[in-house]
């Protein structure tokens, strides 16, 4: 269906004409054009020159990954927090924290072309192809549809908090609107493989475009279906054959569902504006994020949550016809699919919402040709009021209150702006839903409807089930941190390695940090520790853009935050381990991507301790190690990976690596109690990580763990507890410290 040529020649001054119909000046061009420039000056005030002048936050996640993937590095690890940061530290990118969750592993691919430029000449470079794909929108939009294109920019420049920090961050989402957009243009040029093909790539790089082929499928668009499906399989084909099937699969299996759940980065924060935060906040406890919810009820979530996606997709589904309509109804159809996928999504953030330009210049074109001023005035108010509103912060620890509830703003305008959409569906049908869809239609309708509902409560109940049991292990934190893992039991308490806004410190548990790292001039990470036996002293990895170091410091109590007399310095060496007698030391030395495992003698001369030169590589490169750990006899174990398989191994005395454990599923983070008679490791079992327990004689497991959530990074904290690091109810990988009894 294409568009007449002879009606953009009668409707192109139909927006002007209904806002002059107001009695507005006649001079409207020109404020039309003043606001234009008052808006353009704006966002390149607040975004574009911000953005020009530093990397900010989410761009150089993109640009890591991108680079990742040019030079041949392993991507096996992009999702796991502390070795991207690591990456990030070596390159010297200028960004305190960086973090791949909750992206898809194609997200990286649009950067991949510059990621042959330093990260701030990739960022300008994006920004500029940003722009691009903006004024591509506009101008497509103004060739599908019958407003002028001053109109459009105008409308455009309206999404303001979204447009600016889509720009400042150097997010991938004007990419994403460039791509529904050209979708919509095909589809009114009746070219259905290209449609659904823009859709599979925008659904590629952000999940919710892929929603449309429920709408295909309603519609009965074989055409655009049948293209959709394909090309998804064709898209994860070329994904497990260039990124790696060891990724796709993590993404898939562990970090969709989590990302669908709302639970990527903070769940419960006000940020989001979404249903899942909002839900999280009234009836989801969790010490540290949410220690003072409304009502602590998981059930009442996991009742409410699938009822409140109903109570927007209901109305939704009932106002489309089933069947190929009007080319004004097709419009407002694809406006109200667009924002209900906005609006249901469990995290988005301000930059999200430049999808809805899509749907309010839909919408405008089909209002202003039919005059309809009053829904036109309240449509651009609501979408105004959305695009000014970023979010009101709460503190995590302020009790429930009306205050909470004006934080979710956005929701709330969000709702009432999907609701005037669906009222102008039901105003173009004209017709009853029974009359439109038939009886027996809405009867399955509502059936599948209700099934969606059961499911969706019985599957938040098992997700919340192992809540209440988590939270009594958790293990009290002075400071508030974003991931706290890497615990040590010590003499004085217990050590752990900390994300906090600045970067990440190995803290003890009063919140003091471990080092101050002056002595160092520049800042440095601190991403992991390891204490000796006796705990006097504590070996501290560091990376910079120097690379990672291992360097000895005093474990005394109070922490002096200097560096320990005759210091121990192990260039590049991450991850170390001590020897129970302390005369050897374990590291792990990164090539490519992929870590070798290094031994180094500790020679004590004169009482300033050296690595004994040089340190020996002690498992051949086929095995990728993961982490290395002793055992109380003076056994090294080691995790590595070997032929897609994550096993625990064992190193003899001669230096040979043996099969320590092996299950179907990975296993790692091997830890062995004080007597070495027990060893705690994670599984992964049901794509979650959980705590396992290992009596070493009579070969008796144990699950120490049983959530729908992850429990990483076991350490034994006494001869009768383990200390470990859990995201339940957190953040997919921001995880909280617990301990768990396994002794009487």
């Amino acid at each position: 269906m294409s568009i007449p040529d002879t009606r953009r020649g009668e409707d192109s001054t139909k927006f002007g004409a209904i806002l002059r119909r107001v009695n507005l000046p006649s001079f409207l061009p020109v404020a039309e054009s003043a606001c234009l420039v008052a808006l353009a000056s704006l966002l390149f005030w607040k975004g574009i020159l911000p953005g020009w002048r530093a990397l900010n936050t989410d761009f150089p996640n993109y640009y890591l990954v991108a680079r990742l993937l040019r030079e041949g590095y392993s991507l096996d690890r992009i999702y796991d927090w502390v070795w991207l940061q690591r990456i990030k530290d070596h390159w010297g990118l200028d960004q305190s924290l960086v973090g791949f969750a909750g992206l898809t592993p194609f997200s990286a691919l649009p950067v991949l072309p510059l990621s042959f430029y330093s990260a701030l000449v990739a960022k300008r470079l994006w920004i500029i192809a940003n722009v691009f794909f903006l004024a591509g929108s506009v101008e497509l939009l103004t060739r599908a549809t019958s407003l002028r294109r001053r109109h459009i920019w105008l409308l455009c420049l309206l999404a303001i908090v979204p447009l600016h920090t889509s720009f400042l961050y150097g997010q991938m989402h004007l990419l994403v609107l460039f791509l529904l957009v050209l979708a919509y243009f095909f589809h009114l040029r009746e070219r259905p493989a290209a449609c659904a093909l823009c859709l599979s790539i925008a659904g590629a790089l952000k999940i919710y475009p892929l929603m449309f082929v429920a709408y295909f499928l309603w519609k009965g668009r074989r055409r655009e279906v049948v293209v959709m499906i394909g090309s998804v399989l064709l898209l994860l084909g070329m994904g497990y054959a260039w990124i790696g099937s060891h990724v796709m699969q993590t993404y898939i299996a562990e970090i969709l569902p989590r990302s669908l759940q709302g639970e990527i980065l903070d769940p419960y924060s006000a940020r989001a504006a979404s249903g899942s935060a909002f839900f999280h906040r009234l009836f989801i406890f969790e010490p540290q994020l949410n220690p003072s919810p409304w009502l602590r009820s998981p059930r009442l979530y996991a009742i409410l949550y699938p009822l409140w996606q109903m109570a927007i997709l209901l109305p939704l589904v009932f106002s489309i016809r089933p069947a190929i309509g009007p080319r004004d109804t097709e419009q407002l159809e694809w406006a109200a699919v667009v924002f209900s996928l906005l609006l249901l999504s469990p995290v988005p953030s301000s930059y999200h919402f430049v999808g809805m330009i899509l749907s309010i210049v839909l919408v405008a074109d089909v209002l202003a040709r039919r005059r309809r001023r009053t829904f036109m005035v309240v449509v651009l108010a609501l979408y105004v009021a959305i695009s000014l509103i970023e979010f009101s912060p709460v503190s995590a620890t302020e009790h429930f209150s009306l205050l909470t509830v004006v934080a979710f703003a956005r929701l709330w305008i969000g709702i009432l702006l999907m609701g005037h959409l669906i009222l102008l569906l039901r105003l173009e049908s004209g017709d009853s839903v029974i009359s439109m869809l038939g009886r027996s239609r809405v009867i399955l309708l509502a059936l599948c409807f209700v099934v969606f509902w059961i499911t969706g409560v019985i599957t938040y109940q098992r997700h919340f089930a192992y809540l209440a049991e988590d939270a009594l292990r958790r293990m009290p934190v002075k400071i508030p941190a974003y991931l706290a893992t890497g615990m040590h039991a010590s003499p004085y308490g217990y050590l752990f390695t900390a994300m906090v806004p600045t970067g990440y410190d190995v803290l003890d548990q009063s919140g003091k940090c471990l080092w101050n790292g002056k002595e160092e001039g520049m800042h440095s990470d601190q991403l992991s520790s390891a204490i000796d036996r006796s705990g006097s002293y504590v070996l501290l990895e560091l990376a910079d853009a120097n690379g990672s170091r291992v360097r000895q410091v005093s474990s005394s109590a109070p922490y002096s935050g200097s560096a320990f007399p005759g210091k121990l310095l192990i260039p590049d060496a991450e991850s170390p381990a001590i020897s129970p007698d302390g005369s050897s030391v374990l590291f792990i030395r990164e090539e490519h991507g992929r870590d070798r495992l290094w031994l180094g003698h500790v020679l004590n001369e004169f009482s300033r301790p050296r690595i004994a030169e040089p340190p020996t590589q002690i498992v051949a490169s086929s095995y990728d190690v993961y982490d290395v750990t002793f055992a109380p006899s003076g056994t090294a174990y080691f995790t590595a990976k070997v032929k897609g398989q994550t096993n625990i191994f064992s190193l003899t005395p001669q230096g040979e690596q043996k099969l320590f454990l092996s299950e179907k599923e990975d296993v790692r983070s091997p830890s062995f109690s004080p007597d070495g008679e027990m060893v705690a490791y994670n599984q992964l079992i049901r794509r979650q990580w959980q705590l396992v327990l290992l009596e070493v004689v009579s070969g008796r497991i144990r699950v120490l763990t049983d959530g729908d959530c992850n429990a990483y990074a076991p350490t034994w904290m006494s001869d009768s507890s383990i200390g470990y690091s859990t995201d339940c109810g957190r953040g997919l990988g921001l995880t909280a410290l617990a301990v768990v009894r396994v002794r009487h």
